[in-house]
């Protein structure tokens, strides 16, 4: 695994802009670093040799050669832009297959970054409390209204009690009722809904364990939530879709829900395999005199 990538992509967005601009440089020009003084490297990202050094110092190395031993052998290659913090950058000219290799390579980078900054404990912590939990509550607008329904139509399939609603009227209703047996999975990346962090005021007021499943950078939901599990911090403010954060976000559902059901497998197998049943009687059977 390129871990001293995978840490620079991790700590780019809290970065000074000065300490960005040499991981800007160093993430698409990854094989010219090797060959390059502190002298070379700080013309090249335009900030000065003292800030190089404590860039690589500030990564957890002693000096620039400690730091292009790492980079080697993360396995340095022509090909840089595989490294670039990654953007769904399009053009007019491109083909289909182009298309397919960026969209390809950013989830591919997304899914490093997700398994490398993850929290394990964190993760642990909210699948503890998710399973003694009387009523689950999963709460997103937008975007994240995908993995929110997500994970409630997971739970739910497996007969777990949770409830999920577009309309924040009516969660705001049944929030009445909760207590401290109660726990709420808020999905925001931005983390400044303001829907959502109505929601998850209202649900602490009550002596409710709130999860947020936000990026990685301080917001008000992070703020305001008993646990954290974060997803890359990939996407810009100005975006032309959610990409990367709805893809890391769906796979934390998926490791919730695994973590959820991973005690009971044995009977979740055979409810999974009679909610299967009761689908398929609303499938139309194909036959051989179709046409």
């Amino acid at each position: 695994m390129n871990e001293v990538i995978l840490k620079i992509r991790d700590k780019y967005e809290n970065m000074s802009r000065g300490d960005k601009k040499i991981s800007d440089f160093i993430l698409s020009h990854g094989t010219e670093c090797l060959r390059m003084t502190t002298i070379d490297l700080a013309r090249e990202s335009e900030v000065s040799s003292a800030s190089i050094i404590r860039y690589v110092q500030k990564l957890g190395f002693e000096g620039l050669e400690e730091f292009k031993l790492a980079l080697a052998s993360a396995g340095a290659r022509e090909h840089d832009n595989d490294w670039g913090v990654m953007d769904l950058i399009i053009s007019p000219e491109d083909s289909i297959d182009d298309l397919c290799q960026k969209l390809g390579q950013m989830q591919t980078t997304a899914m490093k970054d997700f398994f490398y900054q993850l929290d394990r404990e964190s993760l642990a912590r909210a699948i503890a409390v998710l399973k003694k939990s009387r009523r689950i509550y999963t709460l997103g607008i937008g975007a994240s209204m995908m993995p929110a329904y997500d994970l409630f139509h997971k739970l739910k399939r497996a007969d777990f009690n949770v409830f999920y609603s577009q309309d924040t009227n009516m969660v705001m209703e049944f929030f009445n009722y909760l207590d401290e047996r109660d726990s709420v999975v808020a999905f925001s990346y931005s983390g400044q809904s303001k829907e959502i962090l109505y929601a998850c005021e209202a649900a602490r007021e009550r002596g409710v364990v709130v999860i947020a499943v936000t990026r990685k950078s301080a917001s008000p939901l992070a703020g305001l939530a008993d646990i954290c599990l974060f997803v890359p911090n990939q996407e810009r403010a100005m975006r032309i879709g959610a990409f990367t954060s709805r893809h890391t976000s769906l796979s934390m559902t998926d490791l919730l829900y695994l973590g959820m059901i991973q005690d009971s497998l044995d009977t979740m197998e055979v409810e999974l395999i009679k909610t299967r049943k009761l689908v398929e009687r609303l499938k139309v059977k194909s036959s051989a005199t179709d046409t």
